[in-house]
């Protein structure tokens, strides 16, 4: 079964196993693995750009998240999670994304997340301003 059209607007796509392990007493994945799923789909995209964690000490940091439950995620399924920079947000030194789950089971919408994304200085302990080479790639690659 190929991705579903849902996914058609992420060129960023991260896809995990959900495992019986993920799940809870509530039979279906624990709400803080759903946060595990988004946080690996967003380094992904962080890979995707060719950005990484240890770039003269710039990185990214999570500042805000809201995520949104729809259905549920069980075992055994596999989840697709789109992820894309809301390029009207950005700022110096901030952008908010976008992120889907999708069930490959149910080719539906599982969850949907929108992340507040900060430019870090790992040496300074502070946020820090884009490197323009940086902003340059999130562009390209949306394009």
């Amino acid at each position: 079964m190929q991705k579903p059209d849902l996914l058609s607007a992420y060129k960023s796509i991260f896809e995990v196993n959900v495992a019986w392990g993920d799940m809870d007493a509530a039979q279906h994945v624990n709400n803080a693995m759903y946060l595990r799923y988004l946080e690996s789909a967003r380094i992904q995209y962080m890979t995707d750009i060719d950005f990484g964690f240890d770039q003269n000490g710039i990185g990214v940091i999570l500042a805000e998240v809201n995520l949104q439950y729809r259905i549920p995620l069980t075992f055994p399924d596999i989840a697709w999670i789109g992820t894309r920079p809301l390029l009207d947000t950005l700022d110096d030194n901030s952008i908010w994304t976008e992120q889907i789950i999708v069930s490959k089971r149910y080719q539906k919408i599982t969850n949907t997340c929108k992340a507040r994304l900060v430019c870090y200085d790992y040496r300074t302990l502070a946020k820090a301003s884009w490197p323009a080479e940086v902003l340059e790639k999130i562009i390209n690659f949306e394009k």
